[in-house]
């Protein structure tokens, strides 16, 4: 069984933004859409916070590096996850991995809190004081005009990040760049599907 490389991937997707403690209670409705703040760091730490309160979303993985990875992952609070790699569809829901193979399905255990902790582009407790960030103006992506921005955070992004947000006040765009045993690599992930009524995540 193959599940270190599912973990594995997962970790990449999910913390591609950095870590963070567990997420905000859910929103019961979207949030409405933000005002643009003038404050870089102010604009950058509201968007965080608003993806924490969302109650589902799709997000894309593409990395290049000494290999080209891609995978998928959808959310639907308070904790249900489901990953698509090349090994397949894989389930986690509460601190149980539904692992699937051959086949056949077992339930595996996982610490408790270890995906919650990803649930939002930087600390919750970060304040905009934590943050450097650069205003780079506007771009489109997926057609969506979004604002960009060169974030770096002592301990999510001590490096940087890319920081793309839609005009919703949310992130859809975040990117890094990093090296692994000696090889630098890109690791993009995109959002969509933000409190997308129709994702739904059942046990397998």
């Amino acid at each position: 069984m193959r599940l270190l490389p599912a973990v594995a991937v997962l970790s990449l997707l999910l913390s591609a933004c950095g870590q963070a403690p567990a997420p905000a209670a859910p929103a019961a409705t979207a949030p409405p859409p933000a005002p643009v703040a003038n404050d870089p760091a102010k604009a950058v730490l509201d968007a965080s916070q608003r993806f924490g309160q969302l109650r589902s979303f799709h997000a894309t993985l593409h990395m290049q590096g000494p290999r080209t990875l891609q995978a998928t992952m959808e959310f639907v609070a308070p904790d249900r996850y489901r990953l698509q790699t090349d090994d397949g569809v894989q389930t986690i829901i509460g601190d149980t991995f539904f692992l699937q193979r051959a086949g056949e399905v077992r339930q595996v255990p996982v610490p408790p809190g270890l995906l919650a902790q990803w649930r939002s582009p930087l600390p919750a407790d970060a304040t905009a004081a934590d943050l450097q960030v650069e205003a780079l103006g506007e771009e489109r992506v997926d057609g969506q005009l979004a604002r960009r921005y060169r974030v770096r955070h002592a301990s999510a992004a001590p490096d940087g990040m890319l920081y793309w947000i839609n005009a919703a006040g949310l992130p859809v765009r975040i990117e890094r760049q990093g090296q692994t045993q000696g090889n630098a690599f890109t690791a993009t992930v995109d959002y969509t599907r933000f409190d997308d009524p129709a994702l739904h995540i059942e046990v397998p």
